[in-house]
């Protein structure tokens, strides 16, 4: 059964996974390539700076709808409330402190500050949604493919290798599947 705050986290993560696609098929040179580039390389470019934009922007507000939209007040909701806003705010963010990026070193600082939160803000949420959900369906799977990604971001980080878009895709889309889930279960299950 899909409840509305199911059907907005599932518009956030659809948005966001559509408009990269976009984002990808208009200008997949800058991502991929054996020394790959992240994301926020499309927010740069003219080609691709519309999808990059509501990839992001849609994204943080579905996922502000489904908060809003999420009733009840046992604690897993309220928490699971101040996760979406969170994800909302730290996704407008990303956006935001994407346009500036490259024009100055200030700025190109704080773009990275926010995407490794980002990147940090994920993984530490899929965990808490695995242990909530207590083992359904593929959840651990997902999480697994969460923790991958968070392991090749470390190992793009420390320049070993450069391959920050797959660690970016890998993280996203665990992510993206463990919130929708956890907001149908969690929600359903306060009936």
């Amino acid at each position: 059964m899909r409840t509305r705050p199911h059907r907005y986290a599932l518009a956030s993560q659809l948005s966001l996974a559509v408009f990269i696609g976009v984002c990808v098929a208009v200008h997949p040179g800058l991502v991929l390539k054996w020394n790959e580039a992240g994301l926020s390389n499309y927010g740069v470019h003219l080609a691709t700076i519309v999808p990059y934009s509501l990839a992001f922007a849609l994204s943080a507000f579905f996922a502000l709808g489904a908060a809003r939209s999420l009733h009840g007040d046992r604690a897993s909701l309220r928490a699971l409330r101040v996760v979406l806003r969170a994800y909302a705010l730290l996704s407008a963010l990303a956006l935001v402190s994407t346009y500036g990026y490259t024009i100055h070193p200030t700025l190109h600082h704080v773009h990275v500050v926010v995407g490794i939160t980002l990147m940090l803000f994920e993984p530490a949420v899929s965990v808490w949604l695995f242990l909530r959900l207590r083992g359904h369906g593929h959840d651990g799977y997902w999480l697994a493919v969460e923790l991958a990604g968070l392991v090749v971001a470390v190992i793009d980080y420390e320049a070993l290798l450069h391959v920050l878009f797959l660690a970016q895709v890998l993280t996203g889309v665990g992510f993206g599947v463990l919130l929708v889930h956890g907001v149908r279960h969690l929600e359903v299950a306060r009936r």
